[in-house]
């Protein structure tokens, strides 16, 4: 994911795969236990392939940003990590401990760009 792609001080990026990391893993737990239907894993798959997605990209407008000090792209780039890594979360969230979840949430909110 990004965050091995930048094992830095972007405390951004480390806070977002810190919060997808560990909502899959809640969500794993559910949906080993069947408390989730065959419908609702296909969709968490789907997004967290966009997540990963957008985390390629995102890596790769970090490197540039690092090596010519454009933020545009990076910028960019991590507002889409963000947003899928949101869709994620609120697709989770109703299946996983209603504590988790708003942790989950308010520790999204609180990723920072750099």
């Amino acid at each position: 994911m990004l965050l091995a792609g930048c094992a830095t001080v972007y405390t951004g990026v480390v806070t977002i795969t810190s919060v997808v990391d560990t909502g899959m893993k809640a969500w794993a737990e559910v949906s080993a236990k069947g408390m989730s239907s065959a419908a609702v894993d296909a969709k968490v798959i789907e997004v967290h392939n966009k997540y990963r997605e957008a985390c390629a990209v995102a890596k790769i407008a970090l490197e540039s940003y690092k090596a010519n000090g454009d933020q545009a792209a990076y910028l960019q780039a991590f507002a889409v990590v963000k947003a899928t890594a949101a869709d994620l979360i609120q697709l989770i969230a109703p299946l996983i401990n209603p504590s988790k979840a708003a942790k989950l949430q308010t520790d999204l909110s609180k990723a920072t760009k750099i």
